[in-house]
């Protein structure tokens, strides 16, 4: 989902960033396509800078951890913006054990993430150039149960051209993100479940999701909640 609704190019530029050689040679043949051009890899945040600066791809795949450090690739998506605003940051990572990495990840600026060797790296990259926002099934579920619990997450009115939710919506958008019952959601706002309920699915239907982990997912990326420590 994005801003502005906008059409992916003929033939998608897209570099990748991993330090594995083993899982960067299995990626390159997962984005083997017509409509998909490789132009580089690389193993290091420095390269990756120099050659986005350089070929200014349509879309980076980048590993979450750089050469053992777990913050690399969410440092790397922020950069990136800097040196190639035009390029869409998507995360592909080997473990879903990282969920508040995940959230920095998107306030960071990265589109979409994939665990390697499950989902369709080429369905990926194609949906990011097109402007999509992308969470790999997956995971999706075990992010927001890890991750959000890990988190507080305090509700924000956002911008003006955003689906608007009201305050009660908001409120229990930010329960959910807790990965609080339907039960416990009604007992912390003082409301009965069946209006819980509700607030979900206008939730759900106003932000053009399919369920509880999408809208969570959705709302941290487009700055309806704000992951705190």
């Amino acid at each position: 989902m994005t801003d502005e609704p906008q059409t992916a190019p003929t033939t998608i530029t897209v570099m990748v960033v991993e330090d594995d050689p083993f899982a960067l040679e299995r990626i390159t043949l997962l984005l083997r396509a017509d409509d998909i051009e490789l132009v580089g890899v690389c193993a290091t945040p420095d390269d990756a800078l120099a050659l986005a600066t350089r070929r200014r791809p349509n879309v980076a795949l980048i590993d979450m951890r750089l050469q053992g450090d777990p913050r690399a690739g969410v440092e790397l998506i922020r950069e990136l913006h800097a040196v190639s605003d035009e390029t869409i940051c998507g995360v592909i990572t080997a473990t879903d054990t990282q969920g508040d990495l995940y959230a920095d990840a998107f306030n960071a600026g990265a589109h979409g993430y994939s665990l390697k060797g499950e989902g369709d790296l080429r369905d990926l990259v194609r949906r990011l150039a097109a402007g999509d926002w992308v969470v790999d099934s997956n995971i999706s579920a075990r992010y927001v149960t890890r991750g959000a619990r890990a988190l507080q997450w305090p509700a924000r009115t956002p911008a003006s051209r955003e689906p608007q939710l009201t305050g009660r919506e908001l409120e229990t958008l930010a329960l959910v993100a807790q990965q609080l019952s339907t039960h416990e959601i009604a007992g912390r706002m003082v409301i009965s479940e069946n209006t819980v309920k509700t607030h979900i699915a206008h939730i759900i239907d106003k932000l053009q999701v399919q369920n509880r982990d999408q809208a969570v997912l959705y709302a941290v990326l487009k700055g309806y909640l704000n992951p705190t420590r």
